[in-house]
């Protein structure tokens, strides 16, 4: 993609010019560059588009050489440099490239602005990247989840939240504003869901709910404005809600319900209004829900079976991260034939592969 487009920096006006792709550079003290590049691309996917050097690894390590190359080879790209450390000598030898139009140069790197601007665009302006460099920030703080004990506050924010994924009918088309007001709440009976109408935006097989996958690249790709983490064990348990409740990106509402509850949340013809992500440990859980929603939009196999405390002896693995006992596997069967169109896939960058063609090769 060529950018032609003016921007500010520093208090001087100057153009960048038709420059081909965007280049990350990614140069610390030590291996951290590329021990943060793996942990990036576990999360959001792998790209040929970064580049790292460990700096000073060996004695014989010519850093400034690996500069020059580097810079020489991507002169006609726009370049966005990733460093350690603010007055480190990695950072200061790479003052001087900070100078040319094509090169922006950033400090004191951490895992959730690096990931931030792998996923932006390439036309990405250095306005939003200020603004990512503030989300960054927003990230650094001590964690104190209170001995897994709820405030009166955290409460009824709770039930807001509840409030607000069952009681869309105020949202407009694109808001991620919820009503405050909820319905009487009834006593729950069983009910038939046959001839549900209910419709959700993804329902995703995690068996790490929400995670670093989930909250910074399916939250985007399906721009959705709330989750719904459908699992018994978790909705019974106020630490791993309060932990996974950390990780939801901002703007987007959470709910964690145990399965039949979430059923009944998604089948309230009002959630059908909102983009909501559905998340399940297990595919047992997933076909549950698929037998009693009308329609899903997405419905993605990402990583199942690798925590459950069962010898992976016992299972079948499908590469990279499914792995399924007997009674997963049949589940499986059972949930694409209800719907063809379920995939295998971790992040979105990743190849999207149709369960139903992995389950053929393998009969």
């Amino acid at each position: 993609m060529n950018i032609k487009v003016r921007y500010i920096t520093k208090g001087k006006e100057y153009r960048r010019s038709e420059y081909q792709m965007k280049q990350i550079l990614i140069a610390t003290h030590g291996k951290m560059a590329s021990g943060i590049r793996y942990t990036a691309e576990l999360i959001v996917g792998k790209m040929d588009e970064i580049t790292t050097i460990d700096a000073y690894v060996t004695p014989e390590d010519n850093v400034e050489k690996k500069f020059e190359e580097y810079f020489a080879q991507h002169e006609n790209d726009r370049i966005f440099v990733f460093t350690d450390l603010m007055g480190g000598s990695v950072n200061q030898k790479l003052l001087g490239y900070s100078q040319k139009e094509n090169v922006i140069l950033i400090t004191g790197t951490n895992l959730p602005f690096l990931m931030q601007v792998m996923m932006a665009d390439d036309d990405v302006t250095e306005e939003e990247i200020q603004e990512f460099i503030d989300d960054a920030r927003e990230e650094l703080q001590m964690v104190d989840l209170g001995g897994g004990k709820k405030s009166t506050s955290e409460k009824n924010a709770e039930e807001d939240t509840a409030q607000g994924i069952e009681n869309t009918a105020q949202i407009s088309e694109g808001a991620a504003s919820y009503a405050k007001k909820s319905a009487p709440k009834k006593a729950l009976a069983p009910q038939s869901y046959d001839n549900s109408t209910a419709k959700i935006t993804a329902l995703r097989v995690d068996d790490r709910l929400i995670h670093g996958q989930v909250a910074m690249t399916w939250t985007k790709q399906l721009a959705v404005q709330g989750i719904v983490v459908a699992n018994d064990e978790v909705a019974n348990d106020n630490t791993q809600k309060m932990a996974l409740k950390m990780a939801v990106p901002g703007g987007i509402k959470s709910l964690i319900k145990p399965v039949d509850e979430a059923i009944r949340i998604l089948n309230n013809p009002k959630a059908s209004r909102m983009r909501i992500l559905v998340l399940t440990r297990t595919v047992k859980d997933a076909l549950k829900i698929r037998q009693s929603v009308g329609e899903i939009g997405f419905l993605n196999v990402g990583n199942t079976g690798r925590f459950d405390g069962i010898d992976v002896s016992e299972k079948l693995v499908l590469p990279p991260t499914i792995m399924l006992t007997k009674a997963e596997q049949q589940a499986l069967k059972e949930l694409v034939a209800l719907d063809p169109k379920a995939c295998m896939q971790q992040v979105p960058n990743d190849e999207q592969k149709l369960v139903k063609d992995v389950l053929d090769k393998l009969d």
